[in-house]
């Protein structure tokens, strides 16, 4: 299971409660999905969307998980 925030900061917390609930599979973004604030006011230092990493507003139904 892969956790991932704005900043890391949820998702980790998340991750840790998970793993201490028992799951043994769970990793947190550790920079999340937006980074950290820049110097401009703005989350422009590393996360998932400025390392250029995919990602995208649409949903493709036949790559999405839906759980039993």
């Amino acid at each position: 299971m892969v956790l991932i925030c704005r900043s890391g900061d949820r998702s980790s917390r998340g991750a840790n409660r998970l793993a201490d609930d028992g799951y043994t599979q769970v990793w947190s973004v550790v920079d999340g999905f937006a980074g950290d604030m820049g110097k401009d006011g703005r989350r422009s230092v590393n996360g998932w969307k400025n390392a250029g990493l995919p990602w995208s507003y649409k949903l493709d139904r036949d790559r999405i998980y839906f759980p039993r």
